[in-house]
């Protein structure tokens, strides 16, 4: 039988301490965010390429020649015989 107690004169019924119900514990997560630092490379690949362009280069070239420009010839020339 159940432990009950005899109200008395002018107090209030008051019922026994009761034990205490232990539940399963609640999990709560706290995230905290710490910066890390992270390399992230970019390689850069650098290509020379040389191209052959035309470049005109004018080179004048000079010759020299003597003509002889008479009807009659020299008189110092020798005559031409047949």
């Amino acid at each position: 039988m159940a432990y009950q107690q005899q109200p008395v004169q002018g107090k209030q019924f008051q019922c026994p301490p009761a034990d205490p119900i232990m539940t399963d514990p609640e999990r709560v997560v706290r995230d905290f965010y710490h910066p890390q630092k992270v390399q992230v490379i970019h390689p850069i690949q650098i290509v020379n390429r040389h191209h052959c362009v035309p470049v005109y280069e004018h080179v004048y070239t000079c010759t020299e020649t003597d003509e002889y420009c008479g009807t009659h010839p020299h008189p110092h020339q020798g005559m031409l015989r047949k």
